[in-house]
């Protein structure tokens, strides 16, 4: 048994693979599995992992007819022999001691995840990256006990994680194919599941920003934006399934808010995308004291998407004062005045 399985799904990376490879191979620990699927490539990717295969008999090969990162993801997964599973994307690499630091907290301190920081770089513009180096920047330091505040402020990429695989198993956890965002499922399904993690703020992960990266096409107008509220079903199942939803619920509905917001900020048809919101939500069937949502359920599309528009202040005040109560702050202490 390896300690690591590190999987990367490659659709079309001729470009960037070398790279990644070479930083995967080179790692300090040598006792890692390398788990390519190739998720149905039209250039030259193919040819570059049987070159390094090769050369390195740690690197597995899978090959897999296109069906998106999440599906190659899940392959990796179901045939992973490592005692720990790490991701990396096929266009970004990673620091010789990522592995080695990682061990460290996973087998002497009883971590159940490790997460770390990572360099944002590539492509796009320096406002992108600013963005999301601003996303991605750490909420917490060393060992952390899990709850519903570190699942909601830590990043879903799982590239930027060491996971346990019996943990994996055990809770069958796996990404949601078909959908944009599945990150989101994975990271919410593990997190429910664990007690603890360590927040190692170094950077060991080198984030690549292109035209072509998943998270530079979400931030325009997509038609496949709703696939948030897809997720947070799925996600509410799972959490019902196994009787969390008491422990975490309200840190779920934060969540859906959120999603929410982002939906509404990024479709094409806000109208439209606020139904689907409305449609999931009854699926749901879960009390929630936040404004928003009570907005959602009484079908106040109106205001829901001008509430999108409204800065953070306007969104306190307006929603205090349509569903919720009149509430003024001084000095800290909350008076409510109607």
């Amino acid at each position: 048994m390896p300690l690591i399985s590190i999987i990367i799904p490659i659709y079309n990376a001729e470009k960037y693979l070398e790279k990644c490879l070479d930083s995967v191979v080179n790692q300090i620990v040598n006792d890692i599995e390398i788990i390519c699927i190739n998720d149905g490539s039209t250039d030259t990717s193919l040819s570059i992992l049987r070159e390094y295969a090769e050369k390195d008999r740690r690197i597995v090969i899978l090959n897999c007819e296109n069906q998106g990162q999440a599906a190659a993801r899940n392959a990796g997964l179901e045939i992973a022999n490592g005692k720990y599973i790490s991701f990396v994307d096929s266009d970004d690499w990673i620091e010789p001691s990522l592995c080695e630091r990682s061990l460290h907290f996973l087998e002497n301190e009883r971590i159940e995840l490790v997460v770390f920081d990572a360099n944002i770089c590539g492509d796009s513009t320096v406002n992108s990256n600013r963005s999301m180096a601003k996303y991605f920047k750490m909420q917490f330091q060393g060992n952390v006990k899990i709850d519903g505040n570190v699942i909601l402020k830590s990043a879903v990429s799982p590239w930027n994680k060491i996971y346990v695989k019996d943990i994996i198993s055990k809770y069958g956890i796996s990404f949601s194919e078909g959908l944009l965002h599945e990150d989101n499922s994975f990271h919410w399904k593990y997190m429910l599941q664990t007690k603890n993690a360590y927040f190692l703020q170094e950077k060991l992960y080198n984030y690549r920003i292109h035209e072509n990266s998943i998270m530079y096409q979400i931030k325009s107008k997509s038609s496949k934006v709703e696939d948030h509220f897809f997720v947070c079903l799925e996600i509410f199942r799972y959490m019902k399934k196994y009787d969390l939803l008491e422990k975490y619920g309200e840190a779920f509905s934060l969540f859906f808010e959120h999603c929410l917001g982002v939906v509404l900020a990024n479709t094409n048809d806000p109208l439209a995308s606020a139904k689907i919101a409305r449609n999931v939500w009854s699926q749901i069937h879960m009390q929630s004291d936040i404004d928003i949502i009570r907005a959602l359920e009484n079908e106040d599309y109106d205001y829901l998407i001008k509430w999108v528009g409204y800065s953070p202040t306007e969104k306190i005040f307006s929603l205090k004062n349509r569903y919720g109560k009149k509430i003024i702050t001084v000095a800290g202490i909350q008076i409510q005045i109607s």
